[in-house]
């Protein structure tokens, strides 16, 4: 009986110490993760985000908030979304009109990767654009390069707010086109340079890239390894927002879901306090990494393997976290051909209707900055190398600068000259200044 006791003591210890260990192993608002503690967050934490508090960089947890879709995107989710059909081996959509493609995931289904894809793939927004520096950061935490540009984005299908649509009509059916540029730095060689990216919709037609070079006054149509760094930086044109791959041209696979640590209300915009160090050369590649907040979030991990690419690709695969209120991609990581972690990208979003009190501090003619709606702004992004270290850090708008001074802050289904489908052909790249 003794013995039995003895037993039944030992159980409860045990059980007591289990618990605790559990509790210990979560986080709380107002956490601050750092490598000292980093077993808080085991659980939560990825092979990339694990690596960054290892460098040195800080967590602060905050409470999680849902993320709700905007008004027009649910209501074409509802009204359209269960006529949609995905081909057998995934890559090609039937019968979408607008909203999200599949808002329900099944995680037994087979094409439960491809459908996740697809509902990130179709944005909730006819138009997107904002400033960007770009900046180049060695191992030492030195600042290579600075390189301020703009991004623009038309999605040509599934619009809801701009006419015409809900698509753009063209002989060869666009899914959406990226316009990068023009380049605002002093070597006149690159000065003024623009990259246009064209999305076809056909799982047949290989996406399209044309770069303006200022310096001959003319228009290039480059190669397809969109595994490539584009501009000197650490990107290629598949990293772009994390992924930025045809669909047509992968293979993916649902791994698991779970909760992760990502930044989706950072709580910093146009702010330089949004990295963890000076770029001095100082701090090594902790000056590339983001200190924002963070928060729990339940999210699909999706493998993803090249799989319709012409010659050689950079990565073996792509392990990308999607957001399961959003469908946005919150981390993805690069995996080289040894299957060794090589990159990944950290896109700090701060989903809001706006950004701060006073936005935009310089409105555009053609801007839709009165909303009701959240919108996914992405003031600070970064693109890390681990084996080099090297990163590409993203801000936009630019924190070294006033609000004064910025150009072109982020903005939401924009209309008019601020961005209209004759701006995303290559002919206007040629015959037009910004």
């Amino acid at each position: 009986m003794l013995r039995l006791v003895c037993l039944c003591r030992l159980l409860v210890v045990t059980l007591m110490a289990s618990s605790t260990n559990l509790g210990w192993a979560d986080v709380r608002p107002e956490d601050t993760i750092t490598k000292d503690n980093s077993a808080q967050a085991q659980e939560l934490l990825t092979p990339a985000t694990r690596w960054m508090v290892e460098q040195g960089m800080p967590m602060s947890i905050i409470e999680p908030t849902k993320i709700e879709w905007p008004k027009a995107y649910k209501e074409a989710t509802e009204k359209y979304a269960n006529q949609v059909k995905l081909s057998a081996d995934g890559k090609e959509l039937h019968d979408y009109v607008a909203g999200c493609p599949f808002p329900q995931i099944d995680i037994h289904d087979p094409l439960a990767g491809s459908k996740i894809m697809w509902n990130f793939e179709q944005k909730p927004y006819d138009n997107v654009g904002s400033e960007y520096t770009a900046e180049l950061i060695n191992s030492k935490g030195g600042l290579e390069r600075t390189i301020p540009s703009r991004w623009r984005r038309m999605m040509w299908m599934g619009r809801l707010y701009l006419d015409p649509k809900p698509v753009i009509p063209h002989v060869t059916p666009i899914h959406h086109t990226d316009l990068l540029g023009p380049l605002r730095v002093p070597d006149q060689n690159v000065k003024g340079m623009l990259w246009l990216y064209v999305r076809h919709l056909s799982p047949d037609v290989p996406d399209d890239t044309y770069v303006y070079r200022p310096h001959t006054f003319k228009v290039y149509r480059e190669g397809d390894n969109s595994s490539d760094p584009v501009g000197g930086t650490d990107i290629d044109r598949d990293s772009w927002l994390g992924f930025n791959g045809k669909p047509s041209l992968w293979t993916f696979r649902m791994l698991t879901e779970k909760e992760i640590l990502a930044v989706v209300h950072s709580g910093k915009y146009g702010d330089r306090s949004a990295w963890c160090a000076p770029r001095d050369g100082t701090r090594g590649i902790l000056a590339a990494l983001p200190c924002v907040a963070w928060e729990k979030r339940r999210v699909w991990v999706i493998e993803g393997t090249p799989s319709g690419h012409s010659g050689s690709y950079a990565y073996s695969k792509r392990v990308l976290y999607i957001d399961q209120d959003s469908f946005g991609l919150v981390l993805a990581e690069m995996y080289d051909q040894r299957g060794e972690l090589w990159k990944f990208f950290v896109p700090c979003f701060f989903y809001a209707k706006k950004p701060y009190a006073g936005y935009p501090a310089y409105p555009l003619e053609g801007g839709k900055y009165d909303s009701e709606d959240e919108w996914p702004f992405l003031p600070n992004a970064v693109m890390v190398d681990i084996q080099t270290p090297h990163a590409t850090a993203i801000t936009a708008p630019s924190g070294s600068v006033k609000p004064s001074e910025w150009v072109e802050e982020w903005y939401f289904n924009g209309d008019g000259p601020l961005n209209d489908p004759l701006m995303h052909t290559p002919l206007y790249l040629k015959t037009h200044r910004y």
